[in-house]
C-alpha cells in the first residue's frame, strides 16, 4: 500500500535510512569479530579514490596485450602480464611476462620490474594464472599456472594426446626493492626500471619448474598451500612436496633451513651405535608412527678400512637385494600397493584362486619402473655412504631390518639426485628418516667470472624431485654452490612425502579392514588444513580400492570401495601419523566422477567446520585471471586495505 501523505513519505524514507545505518553497523562489529571486513561493506568509494585505468597508463601499453590482475599485498605495486603466442596462434609457443609498476594516486604507472615467466618450457595453451604472495614474506611471489583441454588449438590437441594429464607451471620471483638498489643499479639510468642491469641476488633470482598432475587433478588451494611463510606445498598426484625458498646470508655457517629442522639433527648423533639412537627416537616419535615399530639394529662395527667398508656395503645391498627379491617372488599381502597396481593379479585365500581385473585411471607403477628406482636409490645410498664413511656403518647396518619389512623402504636416502653431498648441498639422512619421505638441499649463487654455466635442472622423476631451474633476471643459470662460501645464495628446500608409499603404511598398521584389503587403484589428495606454528599439515587420502567381502559368500571375489585415510605430517621431522581412517564403502553403479565430486564435497564441508577467518594483516594476496578466461573483465583493481580503486 502506498504512502497516502508526505509525511508517511518522509517516516518511510527515514527507516529505510536507519536500516541502512544498522546494517552497516552489523557489518562493521562482524569484521572487528572475525578480523575482516565484507567487501560488501563499500560498495562504492568517493571519486577522489577512485582513478580511471587509462588516465594511468600509456595507450602503448594497452594495445601491448598488458592485462592487470590487481595490487600487491603492500599496496606500493600493480601488477599485469602479458602474453605472446606469436603471429601463428596454432603452432606457436606461447611466453609470458609479469610487470610491476609503481603505483601513487596521483601520478601515472611506472614500470620498476619484469620477470619472464616459465622460462625454457614449452607453453602450449593460454594458462589459468594465478599470482599469490605469502602472508609476511614480501620479499618473493609465487605464480601457478596450469592449462586445461578447453583450448581448440592444434597444437594443443597434438601435444596432450592424452586427457588425463595437465600440466603446470610454477615460477616464484624476487621482489624489486621498494627504493633503488645500488646493486641492483650500479650506474643511474634514465629508465624506471630498478632491476636487472646489476649483480643483485636478493632482487633478482627466479625459480621455474614444471610437473603433470593426472586425473582426479588436485586442486590448487593457497589457502593452505602458502600458509607457512617461505614455503609452498605442491600436490604432484604422486607426492606432496614441500618447497623452502630463502635468501640466505653472506656470512658463513649460518643456516637458513626451514623443513626438516629435527630431522638435519640426527646425523650429528651418528657417531654413537644405532640401537641406541634407534631406541631413543623410537621411543620420542608418536604411538601411531610407522617408525616407531621399526625391530632395534644391531650394534655397528666399526670399519677396519675403508676398503673394507666399501666391501662391507656391497655385501649388505647384496643380501638387501636378496629379501627384495624374495618378497616380489612371494606376492600377496596388503603391503604391496606400488608392484599390484595396474595389472591383473592372482591372490590365493581359502584354496581359491582370484582374478583382480585393472582398474582404469590407475596410478600404479608397474614391477620394472619399481625395480629402477629402487637401482637408482640403492645407488645414491651407496655412493653416499661410501663419501661419508662415519655415518655409513649405521645406515648400512639398518637396511636389513628394514628389507625385512615387507613395506619398508630397503635404503631409504635423503641425498640429492642432482649433486653429490657437501657441506653446502647437505641432503640428511638420519637413521630414523621415515621410508615414505626425502629431503634434499641445495644453495645457488650468481655465476663467479670465469665459471663454466651450469644446468641446475633437478632430477628428471618429479616423484623423487622437482626439477627446480634457478636463473637471474637474464635467465642466466645461478651457480650450484659445492663448497663453503661467503657470499649469498638462494636456498631451495624440498621434502617429499610419497603418498603411495604412505597408504601402503596406514593401511597395513592402522585400517581395521587392512586383512580384506586387495590393492587400491586410485586416491586424491585434500590438504584439510595448516598450522605454521607447529609445521603440521593435515591431508585427507581418498581411496578406491580393491576388498574382500566380510561375508562368506562373496570371500572369493574381490568388491570396489571407497574409503579414506586422515594424515597428519610434521614438517620438522618428516613423520606421518593417523589421524583417522575411513570405514569401506562399497562403490555401487558409480564412476569415478561421481566418487570423487561427493569426496571433494565431504572436504570443503570439513573444511569450512574448521575454518578460521584471515586476520586483515596475515593473509595470502591471490589474483587470477579467471574473469579473462569466462569471456569478462574485471570492473576495479581494489586496495582494500587502502581503499584506493582503480577503474577499468
Amino acid at each position: 500500500m502506498a504512502p497516502s501523505s508526505k509525511s508517511e513519505k518522509d517516516d518511510s524514507k527515514q527507516k529505510a535510512q536507519r536500516k541502512h545505518k544498522d546494517h552497516v553497523v552489523k557489518l562493521l562489529m562482524r569484521g572487528k569479530l572475525s578480523g575482516q571486513f565484507s567487501q560488501r561493506l563499500f560498495r562504492k568509494l568517493p571519486p577522489r579514490v577512485c582513478v580511471p585505468l587509462k588516465n594511468i597508463v600509456s595507450e602503448e601499453f594497452l594495445r601491448a596485450g598488458h592485462i592487470f590482475l590487481g595490487f600487491t599485498k603492500c599496496g606500493r605495486y600493480v601488477l599485469s602480464y602479458t602474453s605472446d603466442c606469436g603471429e601463428d596462434d596454432d603452432f606457436s609457443f606461447y611466453t609470458y611476462h609479469l610487470y610491476w609498476w609503481e603505483f601513487n594516486l596521483h601520478s601515472r604507472l611506472k614500470q620498476v620490474h619484469h620477470v619472464r615467466l616459465f622460462a625454457g618450457e614449452e607453453i602450449y595453451s593460454d594458462l589459468y594464472l594465478t599470482v599469490c604472495e605469502w602472508p609476511n614474506d614480501h620479499s618473493k611471489i609465487v605464480i601457478f599456472g596450469f592449462n586445461t583441454r578447453s583450448s581448440s588449438s592444434v597444437l594443443m590437441n597434438l601435444m596432450m594426446s592424452d586427457e588425463n594429464n595437465r600440466d603446470i607451471y610454477i615460477t616464484i620471483a624476487s621482489m624489486p626493492p621498494p627504493k633503488p638498489c645500488s646493486h641492483c643499479c650500479p650506474v643511474p639510468s634514465a629508465t624506471t626500471i630498478r632491476t636487472g642491469s646489476g649483480e643483485c641476488l636478493e632482487h633478482g633470482y627466479v625459480l621455474n619448474s614444471r610437473y603433470q598432475v593426472v586425473y582426479p587433478f588436485p586442486t590448487f588451494q593457497p589457502a593452505f598451500q602458502l600458509k607457512k611463510d617461505q614455503v609452498i606445498l605442491l600436490n604432484t598426484s604422486y607426492s606432496l612436496v614441500a618447497c623452502g625458498i630463502s635468501l640466505c646470508p653472506g656470512k658463513q655457517g649460518q643456516s637458513s633451513q626451514i623443513l626438516y629442522t629435527k630431522g638435519a639433527a640426527l646425523p650429528s648423533q651418528a657417531s654413537t651405535t644405532f640401537s641406541s639412537t634407534s631406541s631413543a627416537s623410537s621411543s620420542s616419535l608418536p604411538q601411531g608412527s610407522p617408525e616407531s615399530r621399526l625391530p632395534p639394529s644391531r650394534p655397528t662395527p666399526i670399519p677396519s678400512s675403508p676398503s673394507q667398508s666399501q666391501a662391507a656395503v656391497r655385501a649388505r645391498e647384496f643380501a638387501a637385494d636378496l629379501f627384495r627379491r624374495a618378497q616380489g617372488g612371494g606376492g600377496g599381502g596388503g603391503g604391496g600397493g606400488r608392484e599390484n597396481e595396474g595389472q591383473s593379479e592372482r591372490r590365493t585365500a581359502d584354496g581359491c584362486e582370484k582374478e583382480v581385473a585393472q582398474i582404469p585411471g590407475d596410478k600404479g607403477i608397474n614391477v620394472e619402473r619399481r625395480k629402477e628406482e629402487e637401482d637408482f636409490r640403492e645407488k645414491r645410498e651407496e655412493e653416499r655412504r661410501t663419501s661419508l664413511p662415519q655415518a655409513s656403518t649405521s645406515s648400512g647396518s639398518h637396511s636389513l631390518p628394514q628389507c625385512s619389512e615387507q613395506v619398508m623402504s630397503p635404503a631409504s636416502s635423503s641425498s640429492s639426485p642432482s649433486s653429490p653431498p657437501t657441506p653446502s648441498s647437505s641432503q640428511e639422512a638420519g637413521p630414523s628418516e621415515p621410508g615414505y619421505v626425502n629431503y634434499s638441499r641445495l644453495h645457488y649463487r650468481l655465476q663467479q667470472p670465469g665459471a663454466a654455466e651450469q644446468n641446475t635442472g633437478g632430477y628428471e622423476d618429479d616423484k623423487v624431485q622437482l626439477p627446480f631451474t634457478v636463473t637471474d633476471l637474464k635467465g642466466r643459470n645461478l651457480q650450484l654452490v659445492t663448497e663453503p662460501h661467503n657470499g649469498q645464495s638462494v636456498c631451495v628446500e624440498q621434502l617429499t612425502l610419497d603418498f603411495e608409499y604412505l597408504i601402503n603404511e596406514v593401511i597395513r598398521s592402522d585400517a581395521a579392514w587392512a586383512p580384506q584389503f586387495c590393492s587400491f587403484s586410485d586416491y586424491d589428495v585434500v590438504i584439510l588444513e595448516v598450522c605454521p606454528e607447529t609445521n603440521t599439515v593435515m591431508i585427507n587420502i581418498g581411496l578406491l580400492l580393491l576388498a574382500f567381502s566380510n561375508s562368506d559368500e562373496e570371500h572369493c571375489r574381490p568388491n570396489t570401495y571407497h574409503s579414506n585415510l586422515q594424515v597428519s605430517w610434521d614438517l620438522n621431522t618428516g613423520v606421518c601419523c593417523t589421524v583417522g581412517v575411513g570405514d569401506l564403502t562399497e562403490v555401487k553403479g558409480q564412476t569415478s566422477g561421481s566418487v570423487w565430486s561427493s569426496y571433494r564435497k565431504s572436504c570443503v564441508n570439513t573444511v569450512m567446520k574448521w575454518l578460521v577467518p584471515e586476520s586483515s594483516s596475515r593473509y595470502i594476496n591471490r589474483m587470477t585471471n579467471e574473469a579473462l578466461h569466462k569471456g569478462s573483465s574485471l570492473q576495479v583493481l581494489a586496495d582494500s586495505d587502502r581503499c584506493t580503486w582503480i577503474v577499468l
